[in-house]
């Protein structure tokens, strides 16, 4: 009997918490419905590495993206438009938005990372790792290695996303990853200028000033590294004046000057 009767209260209870719990939800529910919005947080995640977008930005991106929030019911923004709206922007990567229970619409947002700015005589932009472009900022200048000359690829101003020029993208792609491995192996800290020829061929300006090396076209890293690097052990301490060390030529490092040429091989 007194099993049947603790059986019961058990159950009791169970359906009372239940209600409760049920109740909660709706007057919760009904307290949201009257909330309005307050105002706009935002976070920037990566704000110590690049500041291209500021909180202040994103606010506008809002307002003139999606427009009024503020004063509206919490139920009536569109949550998705909004994030939409600040992920249009450039150098916009990533946008999350959600309701804090205090009627704020708070915003993280991921800004683009740039691993190369490209320069030429009438446009700029910057490229990320996948080769993602997009226009250089009107508030922030990123300190990055830079690609200049006669880049053999057509993007026009203000343009965002891949490169549609099938030859165009593979040379950008491969400057890319150049400059990536450049920054891997610490050359990136040697050379002070990387310029381009109407052929896409690169040339390379040492740090120091003294010598530029003729790249070729961008592939074929680790063996012209390599040759640069027989070039300082080898050649440089022993006859000093070079001025153009040219490393297209397979296993030659042909160094010239003005008033001669010598060959050297590695």
């Amino acid at each position: 009997m007194k099993k049947i009767v603790y059986r019961i209260l058990l159950s009791v209870v169970a359906v009372l918490a239940l209600s409760s719990s049920v109740a909660f939800l709706v007057l919760g529910r009904g307290r949201r419905d009257k909330i309005e919005c307050k105002g706009i947080s935002v976070t920037v995640r990566d704000s110590s590495l690049n500041h291209f977008v500021t909180g202040k930005d994103v606010e506008n991106y809002v307002r003139s993206g999606y427009g009024k929030v503020v004063g509206l019911p919490v139920p009536e923004l569109e949550l998705g438009r909004i994030e939409e709206a600040v992920k249009l922007k450039s150098a916009v990567l990533t946008c999350e938005a959600y309701i804090l229970p205090d009627g704020m619409l708070s915003l993280e947002v991921t800004q683009r990372t740039p691993v190369v700015r490209f320069q030429t005589a009438d446009n700029g932009w910057y490229a990320d790792g996948e080769g993602f472009i997009f226009p250089l900022q009107r508030n922030y200048s990123s300190m990055l290695p830079i690609i200049d000359g006669d880049i053999p690829v057509k993007i026009p101003r203000g343009f965002k996303g891949m490169p549609e020029d099938g030859q165009g993208k593979e040379w950008m792609m491969k400057a890319v990853a150049l400059v990536e491995y450049m920054k891997k192996t610490g050359w990136d800290n040697r050379i002070t200028q990387i310029h381009v020829d109407r052929k896409g061929e690169i040339t390379l300006i040492s740090v120091r000033g003294e010598e530029k090396f003729l790249f070729g076209q961008p592939t074929d890293f680790i063996r012209k590294f390599d040759k640069m690097e027989k070039y300082y052990r080898m050649i440089s301490p022993i006859d000093k004046g070079y001025r153009k060390v040219d490393l297209r030529f397979g296993s030659q490092i042909v160094c010239s000057n003005v008033c001669e040429d010598k060959r050297k091989k590695a």
